[in-house]
């Protein structure tokens, strides 16, 4: 009995935790920010290998190279802000050079640059899934809750007002398993974040070799 109590509080709870409103913004940020990175990385790569052979693709790949850098910086910083996650560093070691060239070089040897590309890509089909999920659930949740209002204006699939009044205390529920599913969503995408925007797996490595030989 008090584990269903304590699975009941939990589940209700949800709705009064401040993380769970956070992870619905980082949701809503995916789409329009998906969408942008997406437009920019393929007219980018796009317009600089196809002006490679007149060179001018040259300084646009890699004027482009460390725009993806910095965005995949940004999203790193805004899934800990937002996720409430911890990211490790992007890079794995100081950077001590101070040309463009230079830094250029040293993240071309960087596994996470990669892989900060492919998340930038996939972020804009992610965002879209994530779009399409939560208003799925916001119609379906306001759509009951009102339930009601649209029995009154003959709008309702419910026979009855008393059948359209359970329909619309159901809405309670729906919306706050709604919830539970975001946050899982949420989690899904903060530990694609970390596992892409971080040198996670190096540094492990090396603490790893710091441990045995220690």
């Amino acid at each position: 009995m008090a584990e269903i109590e304590t699975a009941l509080r939990e589940f209700v709870m949800v709705a009064y935790k401040k993380q769970t409103y956070m992870n619905i913004l980082y949701l809503l940020f995916s789409f329009p920010l998906g969408t942008a990175y997406f437009v920019f990385l393929v007219t980018g790569l796009s317009l600089g290998f196809g002006l490679l052979l007149v060179w001018i693709g040259i300084p646009v790949l890699v004027l482009v190279f460390l725009a993806w850098w910095e965005i995949a910086s940004f999203e790193r910083q805004m899934a800990i802000w937002l996720l409430g996650i911890d990211i490790p560093s992007m890079s794995l070691k100081p950077v001590n050079e101070k040309s463009i060239l230079g830094r250029a070089l040293y993240r071309v040897k960087s596994p996470v640059t990669w892989k900060a590309l492919l998340f930038l890509l996939v972020k804009f089909p992610l965002g879209i899934f994530s779009l399409v999920v939560m208003a799925f659930l916001v119609s379906l949740t306001l759509g009951m809750l009102i339930n009601p209002i649209l029995y009154l204006v003959g709008e309702s699939f419910a026979s009855s007002l008393q059948e359209a009044i359970l329909v619309s205390i159901s809405g309670i529920f729906v919306g706050l398993a709604s919830m539970h599913v975001l946050n899982l969503l949420a989690h899904i995408s903060g530990s694609f974040a970390k596992r892409m925007l971080s040198g996670y797996e190096k540094q492990a490595d090396v603490s790893l070799v710091e441990e045995m030989n220690s």
